[in-house]
């Protein structure tokens, strides 16, 4: 559904219309007790990366040599934007979610153990597309994730917010006393990307290239509690990939354990295809 009123480039505004802001781009819909972060909390909290993904709409560039979160831009791996975002907000304890091939290896090579990053990387190795479902499965049992734990697919890179990872971290500490399991990210609206034909009857009337959508979009990040892992265990990826989203998350939600807060669509890219990859080259040569 498109609006008219709305673009890339001012869905800030909107929020502050219809939502609380929680934080400097962050909005919610239902008032939060928020709290400062300890360093103890900080310390204690694992972001995870999921990067098992095959990269297909990438692979004229990765050639399947590297993974597309290594793809270089401005002089560092797409993954190391995301994974700065967090160091620099002294959060260093990561759990990395790969697979057993070159893309994984990639990933391995580069980042090692973390100590050359002043960080502490743990892997969980798939040898099967498991999901995200059956790759967090895996990462639990294994004693890779060991609490609850903050899960940032690194190609969806939030832009333009420094202290994106405090003031969400602060909203997921205030969700979970609030009896929320689960707190995802969301951006209200996406460029879609396709043309639109718009018709009246069957009678084209327009084209309209690209346009913006407004729809709650999941970015990628979420908050995922503790209290969640016995569901996560239970998943089944024997018969093939198991999405979290589309199983435990769509669970909670109708249990009512499910936040959404919402970014800013201007501070989020999906560095996915070309062009996004182009975007992304843009915003980061810019600043």
């Amino acid at each position: 559904m498109m609006h008219d009123s709305l673009e890339i480039n001012n869905t800030e505004e909107e929020l502050k219309k219809s939502c609380i802001k929680v934080g400097e781009h962050l909005y919610v819909k239902k008032k939060l007790k928020i709290e400062p972060v300890t360093e103890k909390e900080k310390k204690n909290i694992q972001i995870v990366f999921l990067m098992g993904g095959g990269g297909t709409r990438l692979l004229h560039v990765t050639k399947d040599e590297i993974s597309k979160h290594m793809i270089e831009v401005n002089g560092k791996p797409t993954s190391k934007h995301s994974f700065d975002l967090w160091k620099n907000k002294g959060f260093d304890n990561f759990c990395f979610l790969v697979d057993d091939s070159k893309r994984g290896e990639s990933i391995k090579k580069f980042y090692r153990d973390g100590k050359s990053f002043d960080a502490n990387i743990a892997y969980s190795v798939e040898h099967k597309k498991l999901g995200s479902g059956g790759a967090f499965k895996l990462a639990i049992e294994s004693g890779n994730i060991k609490n609850s734990f903050i899960n940032h697919q690194p190609d969806d890179v939030v832009v333009g917010y420094e202290n994106f990872p405090i003031d969400f971290f602060k909203i997921f500490l205030a969700a979970l006393k609030e009896g929320y399991q689960v707190v995802i990210v969301c951006a209200p609206g996406t460029v879609y990307p396709f043309g639109e034909v718009v018709d009246e009857n069957g009678d084209v009337k327009d084209f309209v290239e690209k346009p913006f959508v407004r729809k709650d979009t999941h970015i990628g990040v979420d908050g995922v509690s503790r209290e969640v892992f016995p569901l996560i265990k239970e998943l089944d990826a024997s018969k093939g990939p198991v999405k979290i989203e589309k199983t435990v998350f769509k669970k909670l939600a109708r249990a009512g354990k499910v936040l959404k807060v919402l970014l800013p669509s201007e501070y989020w890219i999906a560095v996915n295809d070309d062009p996004s990859l182009r975007k992304f080259e843009e915003v980061i040569k810019s600043k």
